[in-house]
Protein backbone atom coordinates (compact mmCIF):
# COMPACT_ATOMS: atom_id res chain seq x y z
CA UNK A 1 0.00 0.00 0.00
CA UNK A 2 1.43 3.56 -0.82
CA UNK A 3 0.23 7.07 0.94
CA UNK A 4 -0.65 9.47 -1.41
CA UNK A 5 -1.32 13.51 -0.14
CA UNK A 6 -4.41 15.23 -1.94
CA UNK A 7 -6.05 18.81 -1.66
CA UNK A 8 -8.37 18.77 1.35
CA UNK A 9 -11.15 20.32 -0.57
CA UNK A 10 -11.06 17.72 -2.88
CA UNK A 11 -10.36 14.71 0.35
CA UNK A 12 -14.30 16.48 1.52
CA UNK A 13 -15.88 15.93 -2.07
CA UNK A 14 -13.71 12.08 -2.47
CA UNK A 15 -15.47 11.38 1.44
CA UNK A 16 -19.12 12.45 0.24
CA UNK A 17 -19.17 10.55 -2.97
CA UNK A 18 -17.69 7.67 -1.31
CA UNK A 19 -20.64 7.68 1.29
CA UNK A 20 -22.81 8.36 -1.47
CA UNK A 21 -22.07 4.89 -2.82
CA UNK A 22 -21.64 2.97 0.35
CA UNK A 23 -18.19 2.51 -0.59
CA UNK A 24 -15.12 2.82 1.79
CA UNK A 25 -13.10 5.84 0.83
CA UNK A 26 -10.89 2.56 -0.28
CA UNK A 27 -12.76 1.52 -2.35
CA UNK A 28 -13.95 4.18 -4.31
CA UNK A 29 -10.62 5.58 -5.36
CA UNK A 30 -9.43 2.27 -6.27
CA UNK A 31 -12.43 1.70 -8.57
CA UNK A 32 -12.24 5.22 -9.72
CA UNK A 33 -8.48 5.03 -10.50
CA UNK A 34 -9.41 1.60 -12.32
CA UNK A 35 -12.28 3.58 -14.28
CA UNK A 36 -9.61 6.41 -15.13
CA UNK A 37 -6.76 4.12 -16.52
CA UNK A 38 -9.31 2.13 -18.38
CA UNK A 39 -10.41 5.14 -20.37
CA UNK A 40 -6.94 5.75 -20.85
CA UNK A 41 -6.04 2.41 -22.05
CA UNK A 42 -9.23 2.21 -24.51
CA UNK A 43 -8.11 6.21 -25.97
CA UNK A 44 -4.27 4.64 -26.48
CA UNK A 45 -6.12 1.52 -28.73
CA UNK A 46 -8.31 4.12 -30.42
CA UNK A 47 -5.16 6.12 -31.35
CA UNK A 48 -3.03 2.73 -32.14
CA UNK A 49 -6.36 1.92 -34.42
CA UNK A 50 -6.05 5.12 -36.29
CA UNK A 51 -2.18 4.84 -36.94
CA UNK A 52 -2.42 1.47 -38.31
CA UNK A 53 -5.39 2.66 -40.89
CA UNK A 54 -3.16 5.46 -41.86
CA UNK A 55 -0.21 3.10 -42.49
CA UNK A 56 -2.79 0.83 -44.41
CA UNK A 57 -3.47 3.73 -47.19
CA UNK A 58 0.08 4.62 -47.08
CA UNK A 59 1.13 1.28 -48.16
CA UNK A 60 -1.96 0.24 -50.34
CA UNK A 61 -3.04 3.93 -51.31
CA UNK A 62 -6.58 4.28 -53.08
CA UNK A 63 -6.26 3.94 -56.75
CA UNK A 64 -8.28 6.03 -59.15
CA UNK A 65 -10.96 3.26 -60.50
CA UNK A 66 -11.79 2.44 -57.21
CA UNK A 67 -13.41 6.33 -56.75
CA UNK A 68 -13.75 7.40 -60.37
CA UNK A 69 -17.15 5.33 -60.92
CA UNK A 70 -18.67 7.29 -58.09
CA UNK A 71 -17.76 10.44 -59.98
CA UNK A 72 -21.27 11.57 -61.49
CA UNK A 73 -22.76 10.53 -58.20
CA UNK A 74 -21.52 13.53 -56.08
CA UNK A 75 -23.41 16.85 -56.32
CA UNK A 76 -21.67 19.51 -56.01
CA UNK A 77 -23.05 22.71 -55.08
Amino acid sequence: MQVIEIEDSLAVKINKAAQSENKSLKEFVDSSLREVLKRIESRKTDEEKVKKFIESYEKFPQQLEEYEIWQDEQVWS
